[in-house]
């Protein structure tokens, strides 16, 4: 894969792309708004025919930060398309209608961040019990354990 072409030719296909960097060996990062999510991730997975790997979340200092891991397998890069959510409306929307196997990982997602997946199919408890108070999430920078 030519990566400076490929970068240019997805940048002219979706202007409204922040940012795209090669952070390592084979692993590109692309840095897009949230309401281009599903135009992008849909055109790697069906039209070029990536593979959906997982997506990974963390409350970083500028907000919460989702990476969405695809593989050219063809070519052997990862491309990572890269979104940041506002802290105080964490929200964005499903991958599922493209890749139903993100299902369960948004829920560990809105279970472990709260950060909530509109239109998710199955928006409910993954990992915690429905006891689990409302409102803590053991991965924001913010939480704090009770003692018992």
């Amino acid at each position: 894969m030519d990566i400076e072409k490929y970068i240019d030719d997805i940048i002219t296909k979706f202007p409204k792309i922040i940012d795209a960097e090669v952070v390592n060996i084979k692993r590109l990062m692309i840095y897009i708004p949230k309401n281009s999510l599903l135009e992008i991730a849909e055109y790697l997975f069906k039209n070029l025919g990536y593979r959906y790997i997982i997506v990974t979340a963390m409350d970083s200092k500028e907000g919460f930060e989702i990476i969405y891991h695809f593989s050219d397998d063809s070519s052997g890069w990862i491309v990572n398309l890269n979104v940041m959510l506002d802290r105080d409306k964490p929200e964005i929307e499903s991958l599922t209608p493209v890749v139903y196997g993100a299902e369960w990982i948004e829920r560990e997602i809105m279970d472990l961040l709260g950060i909530k997946f509109l239109n998710h199919p199955k928006p409910e408890r993954f990992l915690f019990a429905e006891d689990w108070p409302e409102g803590k999430y053991p991965l924001r920078r913010d939480y704090v354990e009770e003692e018992k």
